[in-house]
């Protein structure tokens, strides 16, 4: 299969970017049903920690997946430890505009440092299509480098009608994302990285939708905050017992980076 790579000038530009058929036809196959069958044994409405299970390890170290990162954020990339499988449909509750970072209010805390710029990168493989579900996601560009007061108000806003059915709420709210995000329709295979400080929202979804989350960063501040945030202050149980196997697949890999051993305060944590 050919290699798809990002522009990196965009990417960190507008916060996001689209890879479309990233994954092959049977790679989707594969992971639909190991969702599938994880699903059904589990009865989670999201799991965390994609880490702890093996037959999930392949795509967290997939080599075309690792070239993307490194033509992004240069050769020595780190798995962070945030990893699900997340699945909607018409029943369950959408949630607005929101930021997956440490520090989400702009300005304040070390993820909005001038010094350092902020690169811990959110990817999502998509394993069902618009056509089907209304699969996809809506992403604020350049919401990582600006203020936006207004996306927050608007956040609110989704979040207080998110369980109105009533026609006229429901379209308010597909007309702001229209014109204030751009929507990006996913099908079989597509993937999505962004910045995790960037403001992004699942599209409400018509059918049942599937896809997988991973994380990635480099050495720095930015990735030691993201791993104490999500594995200590979050603390989901699923995630923090990290397989010495697979520890061993990472540093194969060099892309390991030790999970913190005690909860550390994070200035600013929302």
């Amino acid at each position: 299969m050919n290699e798809i790579l990002p522009d990196k000038n965009n990417f960190f530009k507008d916060g996001y970017c689209v890879l479309r058929n990233f994954l092959t036809k049977d790679e989707v196959e594969k992971y639909s049903l190991l969702a599938k069958n994880f699903r059904e044994k589990n009865k989670h409405m999201r799991t965390s920690g994609l880490h702890n299970y093996k037959e999930f390890w392949d795509i967290i170290v997939n080599d075309r997946l690792l070239n993307a990162l490194k033509n992004l954020l240069g050769p020595d990339i780190l798995y962070l430890y945030n990893s699900h499988i997340e699945e909607n449909n018409e029943t369950a509750t959408e949630c607005g505009w929101h930021r997956d970072n440490t520090t989400r209010i702009f300005g304040k805390g070390p993820d909005w440092d001038p010094k350092e710029d902020y690169n811990v990168i959110r990817v999502g493989f998509y394993l069902s299509s618009f056509d089907t579900c209304k699969s996809g996601i809506n992403i604020i560009p350049e919401s990582h480098k600006k203020n936006y007061t207004f996306s927050q108000l608007l956040r609110l806003i989704f979040y207080k009608t998110k369980n109105i059915e009533n026609s006229f709420v429901q379209n308010i709210r597909k007309k702001l994302e229209k014109y204030i995000g751009i929507s990006i329709r996913t099908n079989l295979g597509d993937c999505v990285m962004f910045l995790a400080n960037v403001y992004h929202a699942p599209l409400p979804a018509s059918g049942l939708r599937k896809s997988l989350f991973t994380t990635y960063g480099t050495n720095n501040k930015h990735a030691k905050n993201y791993n104490n945030y999500y594995l200590k202050h979050r603390n989901y149980p699923i995630n923090n017992d990290v397989h010495q196997e697979f520890k061993n697949l990472l540093k194969e890999k060099n892309i390991y980076i030790s999970p913190p051993e005690k909860k550390e305060h994070i200035e600013h944590m929302t």
